[in-house]
């Protein structure tokens, strides 16, 4: 069952840190292929269903084809997203921010009609066109753009818009704490440069008129056949209106009695915060904000629904460097984007071979791991998605070296189905080589569901992660996160990641090992949780200082697990190991097992082959992947080599035994492999790898 039909029903919570919320999980879908196309010229054309036909990705995303833009209302203007066709003449070849009339927009429902049904006809899955969650474009006082769209509401009511909303326009946007128009995207002078001679304005998601507004573009989308919608600047709410602080106080006052107010803020109706004063009251303000984009969310899809009558795909954008966002506003989603647009060698993944002088060259490895991994962690509705570039703002030569080739298209697509739970990599259509990658793995993952849905991640190793640590001013926590899940996987140690609401000793007592790391803010709730896990004989290493304050920011008498670091029950490190061996070494130290799933002997490009695990509930089967990251980038990149044999020392599970091995790839045959079992340690070989694999064990 696939995300989209699975449609858990799951209602929206943002707990407390220290309360653990019971949440019904939602386990792997089978992952797919993902092609974004913002391209202006797809109605009414052959060729671009053409296109398409010999590999039709399961997942299509568009750009503004839709009968009303979010931004302008109808327009001529097609594809693109919020900068793309903002402007008319003179200040551009096209007038394209022209008002359609009405005619011209049943023209334009039914071309948009024919254009879903001709792309679902080649077998696209689903279709998502573009809109944004804040942006509106014009001129408020000109009456230009938006609201000469509005000034004209009453001449598009038969396509269901209703009553216009009573308030002006500049009534629905977001305010500073002063009152001031919230911009987040600044310009100077009179105009936003790509929207010239118009201004770009954030219109507040909370405000009924902009809410209503998205939601009637929403169903005139569902009326053309599409499929959902993409979202985005989805979490781009920072919103002081008059509005949102009267929700605010409401929110506020659920959350907390008078007296706890009182003590934790010192009022008993406290402000909202801001980023300059973290602490507990910018923590509580972020998740004021995060639950009202959920329930943003929300509408869209019930939107989209109400037409449809099925449901409705809502994907936003707004997962990179934002964990917390996904928690709290988008577990529920049914994808979130990452939109990885910049890194030290660009964000495609595979093998970098960096330049330095003419003579040496270096190896510099990407990957989205820590993304894919950590929406699969949450065990909820929302998928992640992908988007990686070369990077921007780099020079011809440099863009070379970072380019994306048909092997790190197939290794991106391999990582959502090995440590994402079920969702995609994006490949744009100017990528033509990559295109038939779409096809090979569109194919494999259809063929063979069963590897795929239903399972849960298999590990030894809890490492903790806690997001809203940024809240209260730790950024350091997510970086050494990150670090350390570099040293797991260059030793092939299978391991979750670990949030707060699943810290509790339950939960805790399946791994033989759990890390915290530069934890500054932990609950009551988690501390008994490692100290019950560490009692019945759990292992637990606690790596920087040990968390000195509880989840609201107070500080303790003493720092936690300081007596069980002194006793020597739990193993204490300074600091991350500058080197992943280090790290393993300590967990060896405090399990007495080696953990690493490879016996080959390591060495530094075997160390790039990552691995992961998963069971079926219920069932003795697990399967396995194997992703060889030296796959290397550029437009003179050479084919990723064979590495082989790897030699796996795969711990079962309690009732596993008279296994069967299998292994498949999208490219060859499915082939048994001889294993061993011995004290429920299964051995065998995977006799090569080049860039994925997938092992069954059952």
């Amino acid at each position: 069952m696939t995300t989209i039909a699975r449609g858990l029903l799951v209602a929206l919570a943002l707990p407390l840190a220290t309360a653990a919320v019971a949440q019904e999980q939602c386990l792997t879908s089978p992952p797919f292929t993902y092609v974004l196309d913002y391209g202006a010229q797809h109605i009414n054309s052959s060729k671009y269903i053409e296109h398409y036909a010999p590999f039709p990705p399961t997942y299509l995303h568009l750009g503004k084809d839709v009968p009303f833009t979010h931004n302008w209302g109808p327009i001529q203007a097609l594809g693109g997203k919020n900068q793309a066709y903002g402007k008319k003449k003179p200040y551009a070849k096209e007038d394209y921010i022209r008002r359609l009339s009405p005619d011209e927009v049943k023209q334009r429902i039914a071309d948009l009609t024919k254009l879903a049904k001709d792309l679902h006809g080649i077998g696209v899955k689903w279709i998502t066109p573009y809109i944004c969650s804040m942006t509106i474009g014009g001129h408020a006082e000109r009456r230009t753009g938006f609201w000469e769209f509005y000034d004209h509401w009453d001449e598009y009511k038969q396509f269901g818009l209703g009553n216009r909303p009573p308030t002006d326009p500049i009534q629905w946007m977001q305010r500073n704490p002063d009152g001031s128009l919230k911009f987040f995207y600044t310009f100077k002078g009179d105009f936003y440069p790509p929207y010239e001679p118009n201004i770009r304005y954030a219109a507040c998601h909370n405000n009924p008129g902009w809410r209503t507004w998205l939601e009637k573009v929403t169903e005139n989308i569902a009326k053309c056949g599409m499929d959902g919608v993409f979202v985005d600047n989805a979490g781009s709410l920072r919103c002081y209106c008059p509005i949102c602080k009267k929700k605010w106080r409401e929110w506020i006052s659920k959350r907390y009695t008078d007296a706890e107010r009182k003590e934790l803020f010192g009022s008993t109706e406290p402000e909202m915060g801001n980023r300059r004063e973290p602490g507990l009251l910018w923590a509580e303000t972020r998740r004021f904000w995060n639950s009202c984009i959920a329930e943003h969310m929300a509408a869209i899809k019930k939107a989209g629904e109400r037409i449809s009558g099925k449901p409705f795909i809502v994907f936003p954008n707004g997962g990179e460097r934002r964990p917390e966002n996904i928690m709290q506003a988008f577990p529920d989603t049914d994808f979130i984007m990452f939109e990885r647009s910049v890194g030290p060698h660009g964000t495609h993944p595979g093998m970098v071979l960096w330049k330095v002088t003419d003579e040496l060259t270096m190896k510099k490895y990407n990957d989205n791991i820590f993304e894919n991994k950590f929406v699969q962690c949450l065990r909820r509705r929302v998928r992640p998605m992908m988007l990686t570039r070369p990077g921007y703002h780099v020079s011809r030569e440099v863009r070379k070296m970072l380019e994306m080739t048909p092997s790190s298209a197939a290794l991106g697509t391999a990582e959502t189905a090995a440590f994402g739970g079920g969702g995609g990599f994006l490949i744009r259509p100017k990528e033509v080589e990559c295109l038939a990658v779409v096809k090979t793995y569109r194919d494999f993952f259809e063929q063979r569901p069963d590897l795929y849905d239903g399972l849960d991640s298999f590990a030894e190793v809890g490492l903790a992660v806690f997001p809203e640590e940024k809240y209260f001013g730790n950024s350091g926590h997510l970086t050494q996160v990150r670090k350390a899940t570099q040293h797991l996987l260059d030793g092939h140690i299978l391991f979750d990641y670990v949030i707060h609401d699943q810290f509790n000793a339950d939960n805790l007592k399946k791994y033989k090992a759990v890390i915290v790391i530069d934890a500054d803010h932990l609950s009551d709730a988690c501390v008994a949780a490692l100290r019950e896990y560490v009692a019945s004989g759990g292992k637990a290493i606690v790596i920087g200082k040990p968390p000195e304050y509880d989840d609201k920011g107070r500080k303790r008498e003493t720092p936690a697990f300081k007596d069980l670091i002194h006793s020597g029950k739990v193993l204490h490190m300074k600091r991350l190991p500058k080197y992943g061996a280090h790290l393993a070494n300590a967990i060896e130290k405090v399990t007495g097992q080696d953990l690493s799933l490879f016996e080959s002997k390591q060495s530094p490009t075997l160390a790039k082959v990552r691995v992961n695990a998963f069971r079926k509930p219920g069932a003795n089967r697990l399967v396995l992947h194997f992703l060889n990251y030296n796959v290397p980038l550029g437009v003179d990149a050479k084919e990723p080599e064979l590495i082989g044999p790897i030699k796996v020392a795969m711990r079962l599970p309690e009732g596993m035994k008279d296994v069967t091995v299998t292994c498949c790839a999208p490219q060859g045959e499915t082939a048994e492999l001889k294993g061993t079992q011995e004290d429920h340690v299964l051995r065998f070989a995977l006799p090569e790898l080049r860039i994925y694999k997938v092992v069954e064990i059952k």
